[in-house]
C-alpha cells in the first residue's frame, strides 16, 4: 500500500481559494475649488476672456488690486473619512506674455487631477501641501500661493487692470454656474469661504 498524499483532502478547489485575486473597494472623492482672491468682489462672470463679446468659459474674475494675496481654498470629500485626501504642488505658470501660478492636484494614488490656475499672478511658494478630506467636506486653506500683479509682462495679455482670473485646465471639472452668473456680470458678497460658493469642482475613484 503507498502512503498517503501528504496533500490529502486538499485538491483544485482548494488552491483555487488560496490564489483568487483580492478584491480592491474603490473610494470616492470629490475636490471643490473656492476662489483665491483676497477680495469677494466679482468683476467679471464665467467667461475665457471678459472682453466683449464675452466669449464662454471656466473663468471667473475676482477684484484684487495689485500685490493682493492668492489664496488655495477647498472643501473636499472622502469615503474614507477624515485625513489627507490628495496633495496640491503650487508652481510659477506664467507665459511669454502673462504672469501666472497654479496649483497641481495629485490623488493619493499619485495619479494627477487636474489644476486650479491664477492668471495675472506672481507665485509665491512651490511647498507642496495636504488637502484634506471627510465624509461631510473638510476645508483646507493654506497660506499666499501667489499675488496679484500690478502690470502684466506684454500688452498681448488681455486685461484692463489689475485683477485675479482663476480657471481650472482639465477636463472632468465643473463650473459653478448656479452661484456664479455668467459675463459680463459682476457682483459682491459672495462668501469666498464658503463650501456653497466653490468655483471649480471634480471627483474620482481611487
Amino acid at each position: 500500500m503507498g502512503l498517503p498524499s501528504p496533500c490529502g483532502t486538499c485538491g483544485t478547489g482548494a488552491l483555487g481559494a488560496l490564489t483568487a485575486p483580492s478584491v480592491h473597494a474603490l473610494t470616492g472623492f470629490g475636490l471643490w475649488v473656492n476662489p483665491g482672491g483676497s477680495t469677494n468682489a466679482l468683476t467679471c462672470g464665467w467667461h475665457s476672456t471678459c472682453l466683449d463679446p464675452w466669449p464662454a468659459g471656466n473663468a471667473l474674475d475676482w477684484g484684487n488690486t495689485g500685490t493682493q494675496p492668492v489664496y488655495w481654498r477647498s472643501w473636499a470629500t472622502s469615503d474614507a473619512g477624515s485625513g489627507t485626501m490628495a496633495y496640491g504642488y503650487p508652481r510659477d505658470a506664467s507665459s511669454s506674455t502673462c504672469y501666472g501660478a497654479a496649483v497641481d492636484v495629485y490623488s493619493l494614488g499619485s495619479v494627477f487631477r487636474g489644476t486650479a490656475a491664477y492668471l495675472h499672478t506672481a507665485s509665491t511658494t512651490t511647498a507642496s501641501f495636504q488637502i484634506q478630506g471627510s465624509w461631510i467636506g473638510s476645508y483646507t486653506a493654506t497660506g499666499q500661493i501667489g499675488a496679484t500683479v500690478s502690470s502684466e509682462k506684454t500688452n498681448d495679455c488681455p486685461w484692463t487692470a489689475a485683477h485675479l482670473h482663476q480657471y481650472s485646465t482639465a477636463s472632468g471639472w465643473y463650473a459653478n454656474t448656479g452661484v456664479y452668473p455668467s459675463a459680463p456680470s459682476t457682483g459682491t458678497g459672495y462668501a469666498i469661504a464658503d463650501q456653497a460658493n466653490w468655483q471649480n469642482r471634480t471627483s474620482w475613484t481611487e
